[in-house]
């Protein structure tokens, strides 16, 4: 679709100032207290038909003065039929718009033309003379311009068919097909001229050629027509209880006066008659169909309705070809719509269904390239700014654009960093598919330098002071060029719409992601919900069972330290015990038996008796060393008064020489230090310990030597013992041992364990045992 044709079609550049339109929208264009002198206006009373208001050619048509109309009854000039009619239209509201009442006769036997309309409280009359033939059918006329101009296949050649049917009808020098653009400035898109008229095909004009309280007249009035601009204007009488002139309402008015700028701008284009027609669409003023003449034109009422008529089945037909080219660009959108978002379904980035495949967003709507702002991410296709670009771009349309689309055809006009790049993205259209900070589609379109043809220089300029300013027309049309940069192809309504449809689907994408998401998470903390509640219940259970644990731990402890204290004063017991048994064994029983053998050994000297009684004596004698010898080894296994006298080191010497002799024992001893006490219970313990283990190494072991070291150092003392012997598993403590040693070797343990020391075994069958104790200091 051709952008001039497409609702959003806009010129590059307006060179008119804010001054100049305020200047001109300040004219009272529908109260100008005058109408153009070629006809005549009446203002009745709507209650009593009584004439308030008169004005234009009353002389000419009724041979009478304006002033001497006032106050008199419509009567005076109307037929009781006609009087009938008024009244018809004077009654309720009335017409708001001009409507033909009916004809008379003038003075000169002319037929002339009665229009009515009600402006406020006032009924307006205005009475038109017929100065030319109008068609004998019309509507046939009309009938058949349209025919002509259904033909037509595009939107172009359909307007080119409508100004040539329309200078066919009513004949003027020139007709030209203007569209109104988006900034307010306008072109003519379509052109039929006599060969001897300057053409204006082609050319742009200022928006300050027709200001804003015009085009909203021509908005509510299908048909303007002005004759002959070159009149004086005839100005309206009223009576002195009556509204003022000045301020009776002529917005349908066919007589209203015209602007006096107006009048000079026609004049300076050789303009003399001038007819507009509007071209709307969708209540919105989409064009004129403007005919000039170099001659006075007094268009009868009727074709003038004709006209009307035709232009208002022009601005259907026009709107309903736009509207299908519409429908069919909306239609391929939709389909490429359906297949992002049936892509967009399998995808789980947006990225990858919009870009990477084909359709993609650059088959959506046209452009130089696309790219997207996803999650601080950037991807592209096509020509585009690069990714610090878009960022920029990205931050300046979060924080001046509101809209959920924008779009723009000169970014650098409005973004002005832009220019560094307009040739890549000149026009931008953008749309935002999450809230703050947003993520944004952008479409990007190339700088496209026109060359714009202006009808004449197209500024205005103000004459006056600033109490009294006027603006002065143009007084040249000559075509004025002017290089347009930094604007890109438009956007046209179509493609902005596919971008409103688009937000919305992507909305929906990504507000049912958040919402599958949202479940996935409420599913999760439910499950974490319930994982927490088992963990809470086994934590509980755990605690439970930890202080349960901890209160049989203390129990244990407190059961295992009574009977430590019980075995430690077990153990001191006994070695106190033993001490005093053996210290009686060697001082009382073994000094009676030394005095025994004192005693015998004398008697032996004194008794002279025969063999067998000597031979008795030595006997006793005999028993007394022997049981002599016993008490005092007795005493000394059971406390070696070397450990109290001369220490640990002295007390090992001794049992393993006593070993040595008994059981033929070899023994190897290091000692170091040498001579150095040791608590009394450690000393105790060790030398118990080196008992138990040599008599383990004699009864069980079958060794034939044995080596122990003790050492000692600032933190602990240890005793090492090893034999030659047959030896046992290591991992299970010679189970094939006695349960003696068995339990020699718990007593071992125990022993230690009362001084806080620990028992190592290492073993092997067929290769001897080691046995480490280590007691800490």
């Amino acid at each position: 679709m051709d952008p001039i044709f497409d609702g959003t079609a806009n010129a590059p550049i307006s060179c008119v100032s804010e001054a100049d339109l305020t200047l001109c929208d300040r004219e009272p264009i529908r109260t100008p207290g005058a109408i153009q002198p070629h006809g005549l206006l009446l203002g009745l009373d709507p209650e009593e038909l009584r004439i308030t208001h008169a004005g234009g050619d009353v002389a000419g048509l009724l041979t009478a003065a304006p002033q001497t109309l006032l106050g008199d009854s419509a009567s005076r000039l109307f037929s009781p039929d006609q009087m009938r009619q008024l009244r018809m239209l004077a009654g309720g509201a009335g017409p708001q718009r001009a409507v033909h009442a009916f004809s008379m006769a003038g003075h000169s036997e002319a037929n002339a033309d009665v229009i009515a309309f009600r402006s406020g409280a006032v009924l307006v009359v205005e009475i038109e003379l017929r100065r030319e033939q109008a068609p004998d059918n019309p509507l046939a006329a009309v009938k058949g311009m349209l025919r002509n101009i259904q033909q037509t296949e595009t939107a172009p050649s359909f307007c080119q068919a409508v100004v040539d049917e329309v200078r066919h009808l009513v004949g003027f020098d020139r007709v030209m097909f203007y569209r109104f653009l988006d900034d307010g400035s306008g072109a003519v898109i379509a052109e039929a001229a006599a060969p001897d008229v300057e053409s204006f095909l082609g050319l742009h004009y200022p928006a300050s050629d027709i200001p804003k309280q015009a085009r909203e007249l021509y908005r509510t009035n299908w048909i303007r027509a002005i004759p002959d601009a070159r009149y004086a204007p005839a100005p309206i009488l009223s009576l002195g209880d009556a509204l003022p002139a000045a301020a009776l309402d002529l917005s349908q008015s066919t007589l209203r006066s015209v602007s006096p700028i107006h009048r000079q701008y026609l004049a300076n284009m050789g303009v003399v008659a001038s007819m507009s027609m509007s071209i709307i669409m969708r209540g919105r003023l989409w064009g004129l169909i403007a005919c000039h003449h170099r001659e006075p034109r007094y268009l009868p009422y009727g074709l003038r309705e004709a006209c009307e008529l035709f232009a208002e089945m022009v601005s259907s037909h026009l709107e309903a070809r736009l509207a299908a080219e519409s429908f069919e660009l909306q239609k391929r959108s939709a389909k490429i719509h359906e297949e992002l978002l049936n892509r967009l379904s399998r995808e789980s980035e947006l990225a990858a269904g919009l870009v990477r495949f084909r359709p993609n967003l650059l088959d959506l709507i046209p452009a130089g390239g696309v790219g997207l702002w996803i999650d601080g991410q950037f991807t592209n296709i096509g020509a585009t700014p690069d990714r610090e670009a878009t960022e920029a771009i990205v931050g300046w349309l979060n924080a001046t654009v509101k809209e959920g689309v924008f779009q723009t055809d000169c970014l650098a006009l409005l973004y002005p960093p832009a220019e560094h790049f307009a040739d890549v993205a000149s026009g931008l259209l953008a749309l935002s598919v999450s809230k703050s900070p947003r993520d944004y589609v952008l479409w990007f379109r190339p700088e496209l330098v026109q060359t714009v043809n202006w009808a004449g220089k197209p500024a205005k300029p103000a004459q006056g002071g600033s109490d009294h300013e006027m603006l002065t027309p143009r007084t040249s049309f000559a075509m004025w060029q002017e290089l347009v940069r930094l604007h890109a192809s438009p956007w046209l309504a179509a493609e902005v719409e596919a971008a409103h449809r688009l937000r919305v689907a992507l909305l929906e994408v990504v507000l049912r992601r958040i919402d599958q998401l949202a479940r996935e998470r409420e599913a999760a903390r439910q499950r974490q919900e319930r994982l927490t509640s088992e963990l809470n219940e086994r934590l509980a259970q755990s605690e439970r069972l930890a202080r349960a644990l901890r209160k049989e731990t203390e129990l244990r402890a407190a059961v295992e330290g009574d009977l430590t204290q019980v075995l430690r004063r077990t153990v001191a017991d006994q070695e106190t015990e033993r001490q005093r048994i053996a210290r009686e064994l060697h001082d009382t029983l073994g000094q009676s038996l030394t005095m025994l053998q004192l005693g015998l050994q004398a008697i032996g000297h004194e008794i002279a008796g025969g063999p067998k009684l000597q031979q008795r004596f030595d006997g006793i004698k005999t028993i007394a060393d022997s049981l002599g010898r016993d008490v005092h080894r007795i005493a000394t296994e059971i406390r070696p008064s070397a450990i109290d006298d001369l220490g640990l080191q002295k007390a090992i010497e001794s049992l393993l020489e006593t070993w040595s002799e008994n059981a033929a024992l070899n023994y190897y001893l290091h000692l170091s230090p040498k001579d150095m006490r040791l608590p009394k219970a450690i000393e105790a313990t060790l030398y118990r310990v080196l008992q138990e283990t040599l008599t383990n190494v004699v009864r069980h072991a079958e060794a034939r030597k044995v080596g122990v070291i003790l050492n000692v150092t600032d933190r602990e003392v240890s005793m090492i013992v090893e034999d030659d012997g047959r030896g046992f598993p290591a991992d299970a403590d010679d189970p094939t041992a006695s349960p003696a040693m068995r339990l020699g070797l718990l007593g071992i343990r125990e022993r230690l364990a009362l001084v806080g020391g620990s028992l190592e075994i290492e073993s092997s069958p067929g290769r001897g045992t080691t046995v480490f104790a280590r007691v800490p200091l």
